[in-house]
């Protein structure tokens, strides 16, 4: 008789941890279990992430994620106990991490001191790698109900997602784990002044520092990124996941606004945009616009570039064009008129005569509340305007 015949993973709310050279970085997952049959879900703050296929194996479990090429692969050592790895199958290196998780209603960060806890709600003003040549801005956005924190940084390339955590006493912890992110954050807090390291993965740790201001704000989105010769257009000619080549010169795009999304099926800011996109492409599609992915992959192999996005595609149900550009590596080499670009994505507007209106970089999506419900404002007065002329 097989372990897995006499064991019923337990449903509920788990905790777990991946030790990570910060220490360990929780997360919680639930667990439901339906006819023999599991779901997993982990939670950040807001955001609840379905995990994709489950599959049972002698005494282990195998839990795919829904877009990215990662997975979990987990002992099963009791009905209330699993431990194993998380596996990101795109990284070259740093690619295990090792995890355990258990039944537990233990919180997210178990809270040590009995000392009140520091507020932390509002806007910071951050630097990452503080007096070093790798120095860069950022904006914190946190809310705080007595110990509990969630939050996100913004960059000029995207967000940090979703992140929870504790203020104990003087101390800020927070974390993120979604397939791609993995996210530990550690700091001080003092006199409205926040320093502390910033943990990803096992492959990265940082500095970071921050103080309180109201005021915080990032460059304009729209200014950082240009297209060389925008005004005579931007040209693209990709396959699509059936392999067809679809180019700006197709009759599809004629006399239409198009937007042009560089993204990958990697990159959870894309997921978040994409969202967006999808939602906002299905309600509006009529009016006379377009829109396209022009996908950069972390492979070279077509086939698989397509099963990734084929995956993507149809976890958001977009219904837009999406098109396998090149490796991510290539980016540079394969729009060679793209000037300062930030990171993915990266979004053009395209006018009805087919000229570079705007380039918006990054994305700031759900995790930065206000600053994401600021975005759509500004992104429907700029289609608006577009789709009047």
């Amino acid at each position: 008789m097989s372990l897995l015949s006499t064991i019923i993973i337990s449903s509920g709310i788990w905790r777990a941890v991946l030790f990570t050279p910060g220490g360990e970085l929780p997360f919680q997952l639930k667990i439901e279990e339906q006819k023999g049959n599991y779901s997993f879900t982990i939670i950040n703050g807001k955001e609840h992430m379905q995990l994709g296929e489950v599959t049972l194996k002698n005494d282990s479990v195998i839990v795919q994620f829904p877009v990215y090429e990662s997975e979990l692969r987990l002992k099963i050592n009791s009905a209330q106990h699993l431990e194993g790895v998380f596996n990101n199958l795109t990284r070259l290196t740093h690619a295990s991490i090792r995890l355990d998780a258990k039944f537990t209603d233990q919180p997210r960060f178990p809270l040590k001191s009995a000392a009140p806890p520091k507020s932390v709600a509002g806007k910071w003003s951050v630097t990452f790698s503080p007096d070093t040549k790798d120095s860069s801005a950022a904006v914190g956005v946190f809310e705080q109900n007595k110990n509990l924190v969630t939050g996100t940084f913004l960059t000029t390339s995207g967000d940090y997602r979703f992140l929870e955590g504790v203020v104990d006493g003087d101390s800020l912890f927070l974390s993120s784990f979604d397939g791609v992110f993995v996210y530990l954050f550690k700091a001080q807090v003092t006199d409205n002044k926040l320093v502390g390291m910033f943990y990803s993965g096992t492959h990265r740790q940082i500095t970071w520092s921050g103080f309180s201001d109201p005021s915080a704000s990032l460059p304009d989105a729209s200014t950082l990124t240009t297209i060389k010769d925008g005004e005579n257009g931007f040209y693209f000619r990709f396959p699509d996941l059936d392999s067809i080549m679809v180019s700006i010169d197709d009759p599809s795009f004629k006399n239409k606004i198009v937007i042009v999304q560089i993204l990958g099926s990697w990159c959870p800011n894309c997921l978040d945009e994409s969202a967006f996109l999808a939602d906002y492409y299905d309600k509006n599609k009529l009016k006379g616009f377009e829109i396209v992915g022009l996908s950069f992959e972390k492979t070279d192999d077509f086939k698989r570039a397509v099963g990734n996005v084929t995956r993507f595609r149809n976890r958001l149900n977009i219904n837009y064009k999406l098109l396998i550009s090149a490796n991510r590596d290539k980016l540079k080499a394969t729009l060679p008129g793209i000037e300062n670009f930030m990171g993915f994505p990266t979004t053009i507007f395209l006018d009805k005569n087919h000229k570079v209106r705007k380039v918006h970089a990054g994305f700031n999506g759900p995790a930065t509340g206000a600053e994401y419900e600021n975005f759509k404002d500004d992104f429907y007065n700029f289609m608006n305007k577009l789709l009047s002329e």
